[in-house]
């Protein structure tokens, strides 16, 4: 299974009704695509900065594609693809789309218990472009055990 992991800014800090409306539509073509996954919607307080990682996974030409025009959407800019590469089975089997919602202060009490990332000072956008701490943070909020 090929699948495509990336993080990208949030032009605006969407709710999560908006944000289901809007996937309604991508979930109809990952449906036709044969593309599972998991949208992450990182957020800060109302009006401060918010972020976007998702999980796509699928035949690598429709996962491509997909992302592809991900990129051209207006809802977010500064895409940065973190991982990409074959899996071992779907990790998100039956989700046209999870979406799950996240607070930076989340993201950061998480993280704060790896040392890895205890009292990291880099900006949360640059935490998200962790391939490791990403796909965590997906199967986390989505209610998945974390695997490597």
């Amino acid at each position: 299974m090929y699948e495509l992991i990336y993080a990208s800014r949030a032009v605006v800090d969407l709710s999560e009704n908006e944000l289901e409306v809007f996937l309604g539509r991508s979930r109809e073509r990952n449906a036709a695509a044969d593309i599972t996954g998991c949208l992450l919607h990182v957020h800060d307080r109302p009006g401060d900065a918010a972020y976007f990682v998702q999980l796509l996974e699928g035949p690598q030409e429709a996962v491509e594609e997909t992302y592809r025009r991900i990129t051209q959407d207006l809802l977010h800019v500064d895409s940065t693809v973190v991982y990409q590469g074959e899996r071992e089975g779907r990790g998100f089997e039956g989700w046209r789309m999870r979406l799950a919602t996240i607070t930076t202060e989340s993201v950061l009490a998480l993280i704060a218990t790896d040392p890895e990332y205890l009292n990291d000072p880099r900006p949360t956008a640059e935490l998200l472009q962790n391939p490791s701490l990403a796909r965590a943070l997906l199967e986390l909020q989505a209610g998945r055990a974390v695997t490597p």
